[in-house]
Formats: C-alpha cells, structure tokens, sequence
C-alpha cells in the first residue's frame, strides 16, 4: 500500500525541513522503512506529496521467491508431494516433468513471478504439434496447474497463470472386449501361466493388477462368502511396494464370493499348501493369494507381461486385462441396483458390501449370501 504525505501551498525550504524532520521523528520504524521502497515525490494542485510505497503481497510472501525459475519451484514441490501421492503417481510426475516440463520452461527461462498465460497456451500448443495424444498432454499440463495453484494457496502468486488454458478436446476411450467364447479360450490358455490367478480374478470381479497381485488370504472369507479389496502391490523403480492404500476411495468395496470363484480359491489353496510341503524350507511363505509355485508374490508388471503372452498363444487379439470385466459390470449394477435396494436395510446391519462387480451371481444366489453377511 501507500503512505502519502501531502503539503500544501509552502515555500519550498519549508517543504524539505518538514520532510526532514519527518524522517528524524522515526528513527525506531528504521525496520520497518528498510522494507519500503525509496519515497516518490509529486506536484499536484500546488502541493507536494511523497509516497512510501510498501512491498506489494506477492513481494512480501515471495522474497528470494521472486525471480525463481519455474521449474525450480516446481521441483520444490514435488518433494513436498511425497506425502501426497502414492508412490507410482509421484514417479509419472517426475518423469513427465523431466522430459516435457522441465526443458520447455527452463529454457525460455519463465520465473515464478514471471509466468503468463501465454507460455502455458504455448507449450499445449507445442505438445500437440509434436504428436502427443490429447490424453497426454492434459496430464502435463495439470502437473503445472497443480503446482501454481499451489503457490497461490501458499500466496506466493496473487493469480494462476496457467488457468483458462485451452487444452486440446480428448476422444472417449473404447476398450476392446472378448466375447464370451473369447474369454473361454483365454482361461483355458492360462491355466498354463503362473498369473492364472490374477487372470480369474479380473475376468470374474474387475481387479486391477495392482489389486490382485495384492490380494491376500485374510482378505477371502469362506465363511461369509466375501473377498474384501483394502490392500495393493505397487511396481516402483524395480520394486513393488505393497499398501492397505487403493487407488480411490470407492476401491475400497467388499464383493461376494461367488460359488465358482469359491471353488477355485479352495483348491488353488490346497494346491499352494501342497508346494510348501514339496519346497520345504526354500519355500516363501507369505498371505498373497497370486504367487508362483515357491510362493513367491507376482509383480505387477509381472501380470501384465504374461497376460500379453497368454492372449498371443491363445491366438486372440490384445486388449487391456482392465478390459475384461467391462461387457459385464455397468450393465449388471443398473440390473441389480432395485433389487439390492430391497436388501440394503440387511447389508446396512451387515459388514460394508459391494456388489458393484457381482455380473457372475446369478439372482438366486444373491439372496442366500446376503443374509449370510447379516
């Protein structure tokens, strides 16, 4: 802000004892002063006015802040993101901003302070010249977006220069699905891959790779006929990381365990019993339900290599494992949604449950389980 001090109508000797005096009058604000700017002197209507401006808000906040390049900030940023952001989330921001971020801005030399709308427009325009798909370029630009918003929660900045940017418009993805034929073939060809597991689990319920490589025998309840998905395994920089954290919060569900899944898990148990016994003490014991014959966990990445082999040996065409739930579900949970209203005040008494993924129950079998979870 500004502190004006306005004279009338005095001789100018005058006008430079008072000013004079003004400063000898406060010498206890000298730290207060060494923050304002040199004074600004005016004529105006016969007066003099002399103005000390004060440092603006982004000055103030920023500092050393001021003139700091972009990236710079932005690497800041990331380490703090650490504690925000799973671990694989955090890699994919590094990397984007290693390869497309960082050389872009660093080059043109935009600070912090300097930013405009137009160097955001520029490097979305940039991108999508080179050929990058629209999907992609969204992500680079939502890391900036990210982290300027940031630095106005922090009042480094007093606006985001990256808003309003115009990002190119994304076409809806259309996953390729098997039929039911297809889907067949492809169980019987991976019987003869370690991953089968993984495979049933997201032909019959829609696991993510992450969450069957992380699904553990204390997560299926024979019993109550329920597979609880709260934990995950995680592939970052060569090593998996395994979580009770899911992707979002929806992820958290309870499913039912379906009768022909109930009896696949019983022998893959028996069978897994039967390799400990046969490895001894090399055998690697641990509550994962997807591991190979010496109980060694999968890998995430692991899953997703042989499902690739297994659909080429199957002679079919390549498609995401995502993919193998999609014919099924969403017209399954309108199909279901009355008649799970009807139950909801027994699921409500029961533990959490989620049918989202129930496409394999047949009607009559939903009953009888859910008065098992009551």
């Amino acid at each position: 802000g500004y502190q004006d001090l306005s004279y009338g109508v005095l001789p100018k000797q005058k006008q430079e004892q008072i000013l004079s005096k003004y400063a000898m009058i406060n010498p206890h604000h000298k730290r207060r002063d060494e923050k304002m700017k040199r004074p600004e002197y005016f004529e105006e209507n016969g007066c003099l006015h002399v103005q000390f401006r004060g440092s603006s808000l982004t000055e103030e906040k920023n500092g050393t802040n001021e003139n700091m390049p972009l990236t710079d900030f932005m690497q800041q940023w990331l380490h703090m993101m650490k504690s925000q952001v799973r671990a694989n989330t955090l890699d994919g921001y590094w990397y984007m901003f290693h390869k497309h971020i960082e050389p872009y801005y660093r080059a043109r030399q935009v600070t912090l302070s300097s930013a405009k709308p137009a160097h955001f427009q520029e490097f979305v325009n940039l991108k999508y010249e080179e050929g990058y798909s629209p999907t992609s370029i969204v992500k680079f630009h939502s890391i900036v977006h990210k982290c300027l918003r940031y630095a106005v929660t922090m009042q480094l900045i007093e606006h985001n220069p990256s808003d309003h940017v115009l990002l190119p418009k994304r076409t809806r993805y259309i996953g390729k699905v098997y039929d039911q034929n297809q889907l067949n073939r492809f169980l019987r060809e991976a019987k003869n891959s370690p991953a089968e597991p993984a495979f049933v689990l997201a032909a019959s319920y829609g696991l993510r790779r992450s969450e069957a490589a992380g699904l553990r025998w204390s997560a299926v309840d024979f019993k109550a006929r329920t597979i609880t998905i709260n934990h995950t395994a995680i592939s970052n920089r060569g090593r998996v990381q395994y979580s009770d954290q899911v992707k979002t919060k929806s992820s958290y569900r309870t499913l039912p365990l379906t009768a022909g899944v109930r009896q696949y898990l019983s022998e893959l148990r028996r069978y897994q019993k039967q390799m400990q016994r046969i490895y001894g003490k090399e055998y690697h014991s641990s509550d994962y339900i997807c591991c190979r014959d010496d109980g060694t966990p999968l890998r995430p990445d692991y899953i997703s290599q042989e499902f690739a082999k297994v659909c080429e040996r199957a002679g079919l065409p390549h498609i995401r494992l995502h993919d193998l739930r999609h014919p099924y579900v969403k017209p399954t949970t309108k199909k279901f949604a009355s008649f799970l209203k009807f139950f909801r005040a027994a699921v409500i008494a029961a533990r959490s449950c989620s049918i989202r993924y129930s496409w394999l129950i047949p009607p009559s079998q939903i009953s009888p389980i859910l008065k098992s979870l009551a």
